[in-house]
């Protein structure tokens, strides 16, 4: 049965543009096109539809208004916004309604990649035990402003890096923190930066936005502790696949953007046990006592104990902060990437492997159930034997 689509913008060109971009899914998509919030729940009431993307900025009812609406009346239909502003007060009425937030301009793929995900994903994404979970959180991690106003100067035609390392310069505590990180054995320079100009010269716009987004997270946390987890061990963690997740990109040959996704999923896969250990740390510590009482890999422990995992909990937030699709699906996906409608090598790939490399060479693995590898995953991509050559870069690095 095709699924059923409706796409709501207040510009008829915007709507024009869909339908040429998405005629190569109408075989497989019935989509209708219509130009308002209104009109859009109107026609819903008429016929349900599977998915609705729906634009941020509209007149009289704006998208996350509408979301709103539809997750009241339709709470099964999967919601998707597409903007090309980063509003942080629009983004952060999108909190609770929306699943997934996208870029303009967004390519057919992406898109396509996007619903397909959302919609194979409708058993965690919309349980009832993930929303009463979010819906009982009263710390979840905000949207950087320092992070919205990088993003916003750098989609500016004649914008530079000096633009954007001024930006970070105005906030003295993160220009620290990034120059700390930076000057550290992570990164190896030869000689020490002393400026954002250079660090951002350097290591590259997409690092320093994975930088900014992740220290800011990572602190709102900072005295998360729960079943014996800290914010320093995390972030150790996270340092750790994140420079795996680079490499691995980098010995099979990826682009800049696939590398910059890898580290920017490494970095900020396993936010959700933050979020989870800072809100609920009894349910939390639990989850750590299950898996180590009956060796079990720690997600599954936590959805016999919440419904959910970390991997569902950070994908569906930081989803809501415009991520790319491929670093969103690397997140929520990092622990159960056979779960990736049409497979493809591709940086949930990646960090999936990172992770449980990274795992296997720490003591702590062997306290509960270690991360597996999924073999039947690997092999219906042809990268088993890849895995040897991963462990020994990880090895030499």
């Amino acid at each position: 049965m095709k699924r059923r689509i409706l796409f709501v913008d207040d510009e008829p060109m915007v709507l024009q543009g869909l339908q040429r971009m998405l005629r190569g899914m109408r075989e497989e998509w019935e989509m209708e096109f219509l130009d308002g919030g209104a009109k859009a729940l109107a026609r819903m009431a008429e016929q349900p539809v599977d998915v609705v993307v729906a634009d941020l900025r509209m007149p009289g009812m704006n998208g996350a208004e509408l979301l709103n609406e539809v997750m009241k009346r339709h709470p099964k239909t999967v919601r998707l916004i597409l903007s090309g502003h980063a509003d942080k007060d629009l983004i952060l009425q999108c909190v609770g309604s929306t699943h997934q937030y996208l870029s303009k301009p967004c390519d057919p793929d992406a898109l396509k990649a996007t619903v397909l995900r959302a919609s194979s994903l409708d058993g965690t994404l919309q349980s009832e035990s993930l929303k009463k979970l979010v819906g009982q959180m009263t710390r979840l991690p905000s949207i950087p402003t320092l992070y919205m106003e990088i993003v916003d100067k750098a989609n500016q035609p004649d914008s530079s890096l000096e633009d954007v390392a001024r930006i970070i310069a105005r906030d003295p505590g993160m220009t620290a923190k990034i120059l700390k990180l930076v000057n550290s054995a992570f990164f190896g320079l030869r000689r020490e930066l002393s400026s954002t100009e250079e660090a951002v010269a350097y290591i590259g716009l997409d690092t320093i936005k994975s930088l900014v987004l992740s220290i800011h997270a990572f602190s709102q946390f900072a005295h998360a502790n729960a079943g014996g987890l800290t914010m320093e061990s995390l972030w150790a963690h996270s340092l750790n696949v994140a420079a795996r997740a680079k490499v691995i990109a980098q010995v099979e040959q990826g682009d800049r953007k696939a590398v910059d996704e890898a580290f920017t999923a490494g970095m900020l896969h396993d936010i959700g046990k933050l979020v989870l250990a800072a809100n609920m740390p009894e349910f939390f510590a639990q989850s750590v006592r299950l898996a180590e009482e009956n060796g079990l890999e720690f997600y599954r422990a936590e959805i016999q104990v919440l419904g959910a995992s970390h991997a569902d909990i950070g994908g569906y937030l930081l989803g809501l902060w415009g991520l790319p699709v491929p670093v969103v699906e690397a997140i929520a996906l990092h622990h159960q990437p056979a779960l990736m409608p049409q497979p493809a090598f591709s940086p949930l790939t990646i960090v999936h492997a990172a992770d449980v490399l990274v795992w296997e060479g720490t003591a702590a693995a062997s306290a509960m159930g270690r991360p597996q590898l999924d073999a039947a995953y690997l092999a219906a991509l042809g990268m088993t034997e890849r895995v040897a050559v991963w462990r020994e870069c990880q090895q030499e690095q």
